[in-house]
């Protein structure tokens, strides 16, 4: 389904099917929502963090927020084609929408998969997709010249896919309370970077935890305080670390799960997804363990990995479950899944 915001008096759409799917529902709900004179939209987070919640955003922030994205990318003089392949429920899609009306974008929105490029054959200039369809879009990507990628961290292994394709690809941070991103990082071509550079709008701070809180001079009227673990470089840089929330402590030694998984992630087969947890034990208070989806097979970490302190890191067992649980954009519920996990081999 086309939409084409370039229309001088109102945006028109046009449909070669004619059904009416819940993902268009959802585009048509958000785009009667917003032409309506209402400055306010309700909007519910999608629960990466925490049980969903409903929220209040104000347009004229989303509008400021949809204006530095295009700003940055530079995008804001051409003749925009874009690729809709995310659910209009989430808040990614719905500023990937302002963004095209503002813009006056002509936009191709497709049902939302794991695999969205499968059967396009068209080129368009910009989409924005999670890792999960990233990865099984990689052989097309071909037909994407500007790729935002978020929702969730990008696996090492995909990262140094992306090195090595043509797409300009860009990790974003940001939540459903933040209007999307705040910060983006290159990850592949020239001047790519390992780290996050935010908006000029945005402050950043970290608290007692080294925990990132945001606040924006344009386009917040509350400071935000997360829970994300960060390596602040400068006024407007960071690095991901890691979630506070899971945190681990065994022994009384605090891991942080996410740079354990960073230093094992060569050594395990590149479409298999993993994550550190951990399991109750009556010495260490909790014990780590790793969690790999799919069928089992034999898996050696070299124990040099695991040298000198290190060795506190290392997973102390080795769990293999079918399928992981995800939130809808196809995020790992770590603790959801360890849970399940507990309950089938009753401990």
């Amino acid at each position: 389904m086309w939409i084409d915001f370039s229309n001088k008096e109102k945006f028109y759409f046009y449909d070669i099917e004619k059904n009416n799917s819940n993902w268009k529902k959802d585009i048509f709900s958000f785009l009667n929502n917003w032409y309506k004179n209402n400055p306010i939209l309700m909007i519910s987070t999608s629960g990466t963090t925490g049980t969903p919640k409903k929220i209040f955003l104000e347009k004229k922030y989303m509008i400021e927020r949809a204006i530095k994205t295009v700003h940055f990318l530079k995008l804001e003089k051409k003749k925009i084609k874009g690729l809709l392949c995310l659910s209009a429920g989430f808040i990614a899609a719905k500023m990937f929408l302002v963004r095209a009306i503002i813009f006056k974008w002509k936009i191709y929105c497709i049902p939302p998969s794991s695999n969205p490029l499968k059967n396009i054959n068209k080129y368009f200039d910009i989409s924005s997709m999670v890792p999960m369809q990233v990865f099984f879009s990689l052989k097309y990507l071909k037909y994407i010249k500007i790729l935002l990628i978020g929702g969730s961290s990008i696996p090492n292994f995909l990262e140094k896919k992306l090195k090595k394709i043509s797409t300009i690809c860009y990790a974003t941070y940001g939540m459903t309370e933040t209007l999307g991103h705040i910060a983006i990082k290159k990850i592949n071509g020239v001047r790519e970077h390992s780290f996050y550079q935010s908006f000029d709008d945005i402050n950043i701070s970290i608290d007692k935890r080294n925990c990132l809180g945001i606040f924006s001079t344009c386009c917040m009227d509350k400071f935000i305080q997360t829970n994300d673990i960060v390596r602040i470089i400068s006024n407007n840089t960071f690095v991901w670390i890691g979630r506070y929330d899971n945190i681990i402590n065994s022994g009384g030694i605090k891991i942080i799960p996410e740079l354990v998984e960073k230093k094992i992630s060569h050594f395990i087969p590149f479409d298999k997804r993993f994550f550190i947890s951990s399991i109750p034990d009556k010495i260490l208070g909790e014990k780590i363990i790793l969690i790999i989806e799919g069928n089992p097979f034999s898996l050696k970490i070299p124990e040099f990995v695991f040298n000198g302190k290190k060795k506190f890191y290392k997973p102390k067992n080795i769990f293999f479950i079918s399928h992981f649980i995800e939130n809808p954009l196809g995020k790992i519920k770590r603790k959801e899944t360890t849970k399940s996990l507990i309950k089938t081999f009753s401990w």
